[in-house]
This record gives C-alpha cells, sequence and structure tokens, in this order.
C-alpha cells in the first residue's frame, strides 16, 4: 500500500485562491534534502536520513494507479475518485526504501492537500476522515478499522486519526491517517508500517512536523 488512501476518498472541487496567499509555493521545498517546507499550505516536516523522497509528479501518477483499486467495478465510486483527484495535491511522500526495491515491507509516510470547500460542514480533521472512511468501507480494500475517529496533539497542530489494518500476501500492514483543516484543504498524513520498529519510524516523522491547521 504505497500511495495515499485518503487523497482518493472525499469529493471536492477546485477553488481560487486569495492574493496574499499566491504569492507562496503550494511546492514543497528542502534546502538540504532533511527538512521540507510548504509555504503555501504552513507545513514543515524532517525526512528520516536515508529515506526516499518521491517526486510529487510520481506521487499523483501513483494515487491515478491506485484509483482504479480502490473503485473495482463501480463507476459511481470511479467518478467520485477521479474527480477527487483533481482536487488533490501533493506535499511529501517519504519511503524508508525507493519503491519497487526487492525489500518485504516498506515503511512510508505521506502527506496530500485536498480542497474540500464545497463541503462546508468538513470543519476538522475527524469530519473529514469520517468521508475517508465511509468511502473506503464501501470499497472492494479490505482495510479494517479500529474504532472510531481520536484526536492528538502534534506540535501546535490538533489532528484527527483513525487506524486500520489489513493482510497483503500473508504480510500484515498497518496504517494510521490523521488530518486536520486548514482554510479550505483538508491535509492528510497517511502512516504505513508493519511491526513496532517501523511504527518508531513513521512516529518519528509525524513528531517532526509543523502544521499550521485551523
Amino acid at each position: 500500500m504505497k500511495y495515499s488512501i485518503l487523497s482518493l476518498c472525499v469529493l471536492a472541487a477546485l477553488a481560487g485562491c486569495s492574493d496574499a496567499a499566491k504569492e507562496k509555493s503550494a511546492l514543497t521545498r528542502s534546502a538540504d534534502q532533511v527538512k521540507y517546507v510548504n509555504e503555501f499550505f504552513g507545513v514543515e516536516v524532517k525526512k528520516p536520513e536515508g529515506w526516499f523522497a518521491q517526486d510529487p509528479e510520481t506521487t499523483m501518477k501513483m494515487n491515478a494507479q491506485a484509483s482504479g483499486m480502490m473503485a473495482g467495478d463501480n463507476k459511481q465510486m470511479k467518478a467520485i475518485i477521479d474527480q477527487s483527484l483533481k482536487s488533490t495535491t501533493p506535499i511529501f511522500a517519504f519511503f524508508e526504501s525507493e519503491p519497487g526495491a526487492p525489500v518485504r515491507t516498506n515503511p512510508s509516510v505521506i502527506s496530500v492537500a485536498e480542497n474540500v470547500s464545497v463541503m462546508p460542514g468538513v470543519k476538522s480533521g475527524c469530519d473529514y476522515l469520517f468521508h475517508a472512511q465511509k468511502l473506503i468501507e464501501a470499497s472492494p480494500m479490505n482495510l479494517k478499522f479500529a474504532g472510531g475517529c481520536q484526536t492528538t496533539q502534534v506540535g501546535a497542530a490538533k489532528l484527527g486519526y483513525l487506524d486500520a489494518s489489513t493482510s497483503i500476501n500473508g504480510i500484515q500492514v498497518k496504517q494510521r491517517y490523521y488530518a486536520c483543516v486548514k482554510g479550505e484543504h483538508a491535509l492528510s498524513f497517511i502512516q504505513t508500517y508493519f511491526d513496532e520498529p517501523s511504527k518508531a519510524k513513521v512516529d518519528g516523522v509525524v513528531n517532526s512536523l509543523v502544521a499550521q491547521c485551523n
């Protein structure tokens, strides 16, 4: 599961930005390949030493490939997912190993922003995750959720989170989906891990996070 699930989950439309926001780049940049900064979405994060940072274009291609898997034969769901992709912006994607490397497991943390301006009732991370969970549960993906959305504090940001798991080729795959709302966008941060050592690695990425949420 080397793609962002939440970026495929909520129908939204593109909306304009204020003149002040246009002065900030929506591209995430790094001067030292360790600290990554996205001025537009107010996100800063540190990449673990030796990890692979995937470029935004490849992340979007990966999301597009994943949409077919998630929708299956459901044409209505495919239309929702395709529209969702149009309003999704990748923020960062960190993998312990380069995708496609000959490794059995590959922990990762992926972040995307989705424009939810056509859903004014989405006011918190848990609101966003509520819709994401419902759509995932309606898909052919065999993800099992552990309870409902909870909240936690990461730095100054209050994030909602959900836990889920599945089994792929005999490997237990675990994920935690974090989300918050910033203006017209929902920011999500998706951890994928497999055991306690890999969980500690992806937790380290989230713990380094600086996010400016509502």
